[in-house]
């Protein structure tokens, strides 16, 4: 699938880039890695639950990264089932459903937003519509660049909306990680 491209190139219109955008992913930035992408480029007390969108280039230009002012769409039609906090801001639980009738359900965790206010549990969103902006990290003493963290997880037991927490997407042993790139 090519989900995960077109997300990309979603989050770019989305944010006036042009379409010659390239998104750069340093190791800490990638799902499982055990590095960090900021601050002293140590190591992680666990390894990495999802994958970081913050570097991109322009043009060739120089590197630069997602402002707090960054729009974040929906990667696709979808029923909010959360909204909690994380660390640095807010997240928002969306089930996109089933990729076709073979592959179980995945659930996306857009996370480290500013989430509208209008969007609740219950609510359906589309394609493309605008979510959320990045947090402002500095409102947290971070020294994280403002980016959007997707998780996309494949539940091991049925749980509500209200157990789809910030916690529980980083226990491995209640959720299976399911690399967004191959999306």
């Amino acid at each position: 699938m090519e989900r995960f491209p077109q997300y990309l190139a979603a989050m770019a219109r989305a944010n006036n880039l042009e379409n010659r955008v390239q998104w750069l992913f340093y190791p800490g930035m990638l799902q499982d890695s055990s590095d960090k992408w900021w601050d002293d480029f140590g190591r992680r007390t666990t390894a990495h639950e999802g994958i970081d969108i913050c570097f991109f280039k322009e043009n060739k230009k120089k590197i630069t990264h997602l402002t707090k002012w960054a729009q974040i769409p929906a990667m696709d039609k979808g029923l909010i089932l959360n909204r909690c906090e994380d660390f640095l801001g807010e997240s928002l639980v969306i089930t996109h459903g089933k990729f076709d009738r073979f592959s179980p359900e995945v659930i996306f965790v857009y996370s480290h937003l500013k989430i509208k206010k209008d969007l609740t549990p219950g609510c359906w969103v589309q394609k493309d519509q605008i979510i959320a902006r990045i947090f402002d990290t500095s409102l947290k003493q971070s020294k994280l660049p403002p980016h959007l963290h997707i998780s996309c997880i494949e539940l091991s037991k049925k749980k509500t909306g209200d157990d789809l927490t910030w916690n529980l997407f980083s226990d491995r042993k209640k959720v299976n990680l399911i690399n967004p790139v191959f999306i």
